[in-house]
């Protein structure tokens, strides 16, 4: 580890004035870094799932490295000024791995805000404030450096009347911020002897599936399939997301282009022809395109006839 007395820094996230980059809603997304955020029972094998990641470097803060399966690079952390004095060796990573979130979040950033201002030790509401403030800080930085992030919870069990529920181990707003700034939040478990993470929320498990995986079984860490099983996940998760943005930008372009069709419609099956068309748009698009729709209609004397289910010009027209 690196003297952390090089270091110096404050728990306030420094406001830098930059130009501000406006994406277009005809532009697709640039490929980003996520952020997948990763828990279940202890021994069920998510330190080990997080080694099968892309060049990974694991920060131990929980002191379970060693009883992981292919374990590959880990800084062994024992102070939160640590990590801050090693971001340089992180960067040259392509995955970082915090283990576990609780230790890093409630215990090693409350100790270090509280060394920056000795108020905050008193003052617990301020207090988590600052930790969430320092955490996004520190996640916005390993994302400059174009890392994947993978978050390593425990679960914590909560008993509702007769049913178990189950969510990360991480305290209160802690909690919300995990939830809030990842892509991907899986539960994973074992189920008839299989490992399989659920990505979906329920009613028994906190999750978040903005790439809409399916329920996705582990394989066993004898295959072959596992060495790189998590760089196959975030891979899918991001080319999801940057799908996606794709199939926005390809939408759009196609109701604009609707749009100045209705604005020359001129025979009923110009309108039969748009009006098959617009089907294909999302709800929120064709509601938009709609009063364009009937007002070129109306201009042209065309009515939909319920009967044939096509457009005829009216007598009048």
């Amino acid at each position: 580890m690196a003297d952390d007395s090089r270091y110096i820094s404050t728990y306030k996230p420094i406001k830098i004035k930059t130009a501000m980059a406006i994406i277009k809603k005809t532009d697709t997304f640039p490929e980003r870094p996520v952020i997948m955020v990763l828990y279940g029972m202890p021994g069920v094998g998510k330190t080990s799932l997080f080694n099968t990641s892309k060049n990974p470097i694991l920060l131990d803060c929980d002191r379970g490295a060693d009883r992981s399966i292919h374990r590959q690079d880990t800084m062994m952390v024992s102070k939160w000024q640590e990590v801050l004095a090693d971001e340089g060796e992180i960067a040259k990573y392509s995955t970082l791995g915090i283990d576990t979130a609780k230790a890093v979040l409630d215990d090693f950033l409350m100790t270090y805000v509280g060394e920056i201002d000795y108020k905050l030790k008193t003052n617990k509401l301020k207090a988590y404030g600052a930790i969430g403030d320092e955490f996004k800080a520190f996640i916005n930085r390993r994302r400059a450096d174009n890392i994947d992030i993978v978050i390593i919870a425990h679960a914590k069990e909560k008993e509702d009347g007769d049913m178990t529920k189950f969510s990360p181990d991480v305290t209160g707003g802690s909690k919300d911020l995990l939830l809030r700034i990842a892509d991907q939040v899986g539960f994973i478990t074992t189920a008839n002897n299989k490992r399989t993470i659920y990505w979906n929320p329920t009613d028994r498990t906190i999750g978040k599936n903005v790439a809409r995986l399916p329920e996705t079984q582990i394989p066993d860490e004898s295959d072959p399939a596992f060495f790189d099983f998590l760089d196959t996940i975030i891979t899918q998760v991001k080319s999801s997301i940057q799908s996606r943005t794709e199939e926005q930008r390809i939408a759009l372009e196609k109701a604009d282009s609707l749009k100045l069709d209705i604005e020359m419609i001129e025979t009923p099956e110009n309108a039969d022809a748009i009006f098959e068309e617009m089907k294909t748009l999302s709800v929120i698009q064709r509601k938009a395109l709609q009063p364009l729709f009937k007002t070129s209609c109306e201009k042209k004397g065309l009515v939909f006839d319920t009967d044939e289910k096509k457009f005829k010009c009216t007598e009048s027209a």
